[in-house]
């Protein structure tokens, strides 16, 4: 065994990774050649692995209770820094209260929340085809080369709060959009259904480009687009807008309109039409789109704002 052998063995990495490092930092003593290089990482900025701290639970519960009511000396019995534990527990906590107390203002010196009137609410919804059954009773199984062939399909909404419109002497019902990862194209085979090249409805695969494009044609979800793209601030800022984009705390599903009853009063309107193919989910979900009140959608904004309320007195938990 060699030394570079010992020295992978010793920080538990391969052979080649030592050498490689040797190499860069290597002195030629001749002096025909430069110096060594610096040796640290050569990423920028944020990289490396996330931080998981799956085990961190198992840790805790390993202890008597009698010894966690202090981070500090229990951090040293769960074998990790009083950071970790502290960071792991109060970081989504401190971001979902700075995001509910983001949405209170003052009015003649009292406290309350914002009318939400200047804010879209943008997410995606799987709409899936499932079965209810009984205690015992047997589903019939479905069956398929891939589960890429599963019938469902994303939906992306968009909606504002409803107000009354006094330009135009109406209401507004708050409904912005509603678009479906979906596409028509030639089947390019031919089947006991239909003959080759007859059009056909296809999901449409959600990469990024896909997310920016129609972010910026649609004003829709911007969770796989930058916030600073140069294409998505000049669409935001055109014909004399001002709109940016504004993440809600990861993992906070009560902090957004749509996860908060929208999306399911659309779904079980769409549930009622029994859809079998992918069209006919995509036409029911339209259907149930136009359909579903709006009064429906002001009760999830004021539900919205009972759930920021509930964050700020629990300092950001959900419970």
């Amino acid at each position: 065994m060699g030394v570079a052998d010992e020295v992978a063995q010793l920080f538990d990495c391969i052979p080649s990774t030592v050498r490689r490092i040797w190499r860069r930092g290597s002195v030629n003593l001749s002096g025909s050649k430069t110096i060594c290089s610096s040796i640290s990482q050569l990423k920028k900025s944020t990289c490396g692995r996330k931080r998981l701290h799956k085990d961190l639970p198992k840790r805790i519960q390993a202890i008597p209770q009698s010894r966690r009511y202090c981070a500090s000396p229990g951090s040293l019995a769960w074998g990790c820094q009083n950071r970790t534990c502290t960071t792991t527990s109060n970081k989504a906590s401190l971001q979902s209260t700075r995001w509910a107390l983001d949405h209170v203002c003052d009015r003649d010196g009292a406290k309350f929340f914002d009318d939400i009137y200047d804010t879209v609410h943008v997410d995606e919804k799987w709409l899936e085809k499932k079965v209810h059954g009984a205690i015992g009773e047997k589903i019939k199984q479905r069956s398929c080369k891939s589960k890429r062939h599963l019938l469902k399909v994303m939906l992306l909404t968009d909606v504002a709060r409803p107000r009354w419109d006094e330009t135009c002497g109406e209401w507004f019902d708050g409904k912005l959009g509603t678009w479906h990862f979906s596409e028509i194209v030639p089947a390019q085979r031919r089947s006991g259904r239909r003959d080759a090249r007859t059009p056909v409805m296809k999901t449409v695969s959600v990469t990024r480009e896909t997310y920016k494009a129609i972010l910026v044609d649609k004003v829709c979800n911007p969770r796989q687009v930058a916030t600073r793209d140069v294409d998505v601030v000049a669409a935001y800022n055109a014909d004399g807008w001002d709109m940016e984009v504004v993440f809600q705390p990861p993992n906070s599903p009560d902090l957004n309109v749509l996860d908060l009853g929208f999306f399911r009063a659309i779904q079980a309107l769409q549930a009622e039409k029994h859809s079998s193919s992918l069209e006919e989910i995509v036409a029911a979900t339209d259907a149930a789109w136009d359909v579903v009140s709006t009064k429906t959608l002001n009760k999830n904004f004021l539900t919205l704002q009972r759930c920021l309320q509930e964050a700020i007195l629990n300092k950001g938990g959900n419970d």
